[in-house]
């Protein structure tokens, strides 16, 4: 695995983010990973982030660095780690400040949905090859020791 983030988005601290320590709330700081998640789909894959998104998120996970401040600029890098049979998995990593400072990582896995079925449904063959292509890497999905 890498740490390279191909993928990045920024965004800045409102006033509105904060809490009342002063600093990013832990809730927005996962509203800026999932920021990060629909702009990658989007730019990567095409998705609308309005409407269907044919994939519904599974599971988030969240590790809190250091805090985010008012007047930062936060930089999310997204990649794709793995691609199963009908999940994948990301990775995000989360900088801040003039040093560009590590203020959290997360990962999360998402699973391609039909909604007309109502079901999960298997990862098309165009979105491994155009992630792969985008991530300069095979994205199979790792297999346990056996």
């Amino acid at each position: 695995m890498t740490d390279e983030f191909r993928h990045r988005t920024r965004v800045e601290v409102r006033f509105r983010d904060l809490d009342t320590f002063g600093h990013v709330n832990n809730a927005v700081t996962t509203s800026y990973v999932e920021h990060g998640r629909i702009r990658y789909l989007r730019d990567v894959l095409g998705f609308s982030p309005v409407g269907e998104m044919p994939m519904i998120l599974a599971m988030i996970q969240v590790d809190y660095v250091t805090p985010i401040f008012f007047g930062e600029s936060v930089d999310i890098g997204s990649r794709v780690d793995w691609i199963g049979s009908t999940s994948l998995a990301m990775s995000h990593r989360l900088t801040a400040g003039a040093d560009d400072h590590e203020v959290a990582r997360a990962t999360s896995v998402l699973v391609a949905y039909d909604y007309a079925e109502s079901r999960p449904m298997p990862v098309p063959q165009e979105w491994r090859t155009t992630l792969a292509v985008h991530e300069g890497r095979d994205l199979a999905r790792p297999q346990p020791n056996q």
